[in-house]
C-alpha cells in the first residue's frame, strides 16, 4: 500500500508525522510511505535519520503584508497543486495523512480532486489555516487537544521513550544533578532566550544544572553571556531531546503541542512561555490547556518573565507528574486507520508488542 504523509515548517508538525510513520511501519512492514514536505535542508536530514523517502515541494506561506511575496507564494502553490495532482494519479497513492503546515495544501487539494481518502492530525487547540480548510471532506480528524467540532481526540503523536541509562551525554552534562532543560522548540527562540537570562543566573547560583537549546540565532549570545559558568551547557540544537528529558527535573520552553506531549510522557513538569506571535495565538491556548490539566504553568513573555520563573520554582509548585498510562497517540491513530474501510492496509499487519 502507498501512503503519503505530509507535514512541514516546524518540528511541531514534522515529528508527529514521523511517530505515525514509525508505527505504520511497525504494524505493516511492507507499507510504502512517502513524506511530502518543503525544500528546507533540515527536513532532508530528518528524512535520512528516520529512513523515510521524501518528496520536496517548493512552497512558502503567504505573508499578510503588501509586497510581491504573496503573488510568488500563490504561483508556487498552484504549480505544486498541478504537480501533486499528476503525481497522485501516476503513483496510485491510496491514502494521505496531513499533519499541518502550508506544504499540506497542494497535497490535500490533489487528494480531494482525485477522490483519495485523506486524514488530518491537528496538534493544537487552534487549528492551522490549511488543516481547517480541509477538515470538511476528511475521512477522520485526529486532535492533539480538544477543539471545537466533532473529531477524535487522540493526543499528539510522539516517539516512544526508551531507557537512556547508557546514553553518552556531552562531557559537561552530569547525570544525577538537579537539571533544568530549556528549549524553544525545533527552531529555537531568540526572544525567549533573552528574557530568561536573569532566571538562569539564579538557577546556576542555586546549584541547578541548566541544559539550554538556544537555536542558531541565539547560541553565540547566550554562550558569551554564560562564558565560564560550568552549570550552564549551551547548544544551538540537540538532535534528540528525549535523553535530556529523562534527566531533567523541570522543562522551560515554548508551548507547541509536541513539547507539551513529550514532557508529559516523561512526567516532566513545565513552565511554558508561549510564542507571542504564534498563529491565532495558539501557543497561549495550548499552554492554558496544559495548565488547566495540571501539567504546566503558563508564563507570559515580557520583562517580568525571569521573575515569574524564579517565583514558580521557589514556590515548589512544580511536581513530577504521574506516569502516563494508556496507548501512545500514534498507536491510537494507526489502530483506528486499520479499522477504517477507506484505509485498507495490507493483510500482513503485524500485531503490536
Amino acid at each position: 500500500m502507498k501512503v503519503i504523509l505530509t507535514a512541514g515548517g516546524t518540528g511541531g508538525h514534522i515529528y508527529p508525522a514521523m511517530a505515525v510513520a514509525e508505527e505504520l511501519r511497525h504494524q505493516n512492514p511492507d507499507i510504502n510511505i512517502l513524506w511530502v514536505t518543503t525544500c528546507r535542508s533540515n527536513e532532508a536530514d530528518i528524512a535520512k535519520r528516520y529512513g523515510i523517502d521524501m518528496l520536496s515541494l517548493e512552497v512558502e506561506g503567504i505573508q499578510r503584508r503588501f509586497s510581491l511575496q504573496p503573488v510568488r507564494a500563490v504561483v508556487k502553490l498552484l504549480r505544486s497543486m498541478i504537480y501533486m495532482n499528476a503525481f497522485l494519479k501516476k503513483n496510485k497513492v491510496q491514502a494521505v495523512i496531513a499533519f499541518g503546515g502550508y506544504v499540506c495544501a497542494p497535497v490535500l487539494f490533489a487528494a480531494r480532486h482525485n477522490k483519495i481518502p485523506y486524514y488530518i492530525q491537528e496538534q493544537n487547540t487552534v487549528a492551522g489555516i490549511v488543516n481547517k480548510f480541509f477538515f470538511k471532506g476528511a475521512e477522520r480528524v485526529f486532535l492533539g487537544m480538544p477543539l471545537v467540532g466533532s473529531a477524535i481526540i487522540s493526543g499528539t503523536p510522539t516517539r516512544k521513550k526508551s531507557d537512556y541509562g547508557n546514553y553518552v551525554f556531552p562531557q559537561e552534562v552530569k547525570t544525577g544533578r538537579r537539571t533544568v532543560l530549556i528549549c524553544g522548540g525545533s527552531q529555537g527562540a531568540a526572544s525567549m532566550n533573552k528574557v530568561l537570562i536573569k532566571a538562569v543566573r539564579w538557577l546556576s547560583e542555586n546549584g541547578y544544572q541548566i541544559v539550554w537549546q538556544t537555536g542558531d540565532a541565539g547560541e553565540e549570545e547566550i554562550k558569551s553571556e554564560f562564558a565560564g559558568d560550568e552549570n550552564v551547557t549551551v547548544r544551538a540544537f540537540l538532535e534528540d531531546l528525549y535523553p535530556y528529558y529523562s534527566i531533567a527535573e523541570i522543562l522551560i520552553g515554548r508551548s507547541g503541542a509536541g513539547t507539551i506531549s513529550e514532557a508529559k510522557i516523561f512526567s516532566l513538569p513545565a513552565i511554558l512561555i508561549p510564542l507571542p506571535w504564534s498563529a491565532e495565538n495558539h501557543q497561549w491556548h495550548n499552554a492554558g490547556y496544559a495548565q488547566d490539566n495540571g501539567s504546566a504553568v503558563r508564563v507570559e513573555q515580557n520583562g517580568e518573565t525571569s521573575d515569574r520563573v524564579i517565583e514558580i520554582i521557589k514556590s515548589g509548585r512544580l511536581k513530577k507528574l504521574p506516569p502516563e498510562t494508556g496507548r501512545n497517540a500514534a498507536e491510537i491513530i494507526v489502530d483506528i486507520l486499520h479499522n477504517d474501510a477507506n484505509f485498507a492496509l495490507s493483510s500482513g499487519r503485524r500485531q503490536r508488542n
